[in-house]
């Protein structure tokens, strides 16, 4: 008696770790989607995306790329670089969220430059459908432009985008 009591508190223990488990995988879809991308980047660049990471610069660097730099940057590191000009919008996007994608713009406080693009397209810039599609501008602002954009964001100052943007400059 003793010891059926004893296997079912450990089969019951057993089944809530479980469910603890898989309600953490489901509940984290924009991780699992950021895992899949640095896999199939590992697959077309043939080296591990971690030693990718540690050649990236720092977040405190004032400076950011150009297209034509990043394009350079990827082309010497020897993978496939690719800064999309069109994006189809996906379940639980926000703008936000797409201008922080790595080959969008990689960084979220340029969400606005998405809007004012698509603003025959977006309605609300709350509200976004599956299936939109968006074009992202790849040029045709100035830093200075950059930097009005950063703030009226929510950008700290000094509104500098990061090193590793992808900023739609000239």
């Amino acid at each position: 008696m003793n010891c059926r009591g004893s296997i079912a508190v450990i089969s019951a223990s057993l089944i809530v770790a479980l469910m603890f488990v898989f309600s953490a995988c489901a509940t984290a879809p924009a991780k699992t989607s950021d895992l899949e991308k640095s896999v199939v980047a590992e697959q077309r660049a043939g080296e591990p995306a971690q030693a990718a990471k540690s050649s990236q610069p720092t977040e405190g660097q004032a400076a950011a790329k150009t297209k034509s730099e990043a394009v350079k940057e990827g082309e010497e590191q020897g993978g496939v670089f690719c800064l999309c000009e069109q994006y189809t919008v996906r379940k639980g996007d926000t703008l936000w969220w797409i201008a922080k994608y790595k080959d969008i713009y990689n960084d979220p406080f340029l969400w606005p430059i998405i809007y004012e693009a698509n603003k025959d397209i977006i309605k609300d810039r709350k509200l976004l459908y599956p299936g939109q599609e968006l074009g992202i501008p790849r040029e045709g602002y100035t830093m200075e432009q950059i930097k009005n954009i950063r703030k009226k964001a929510g950008a700290a100052k000094p509104y500098l985008p990061r090193q590793q943007a992808n900023l739609p400059a000239d």
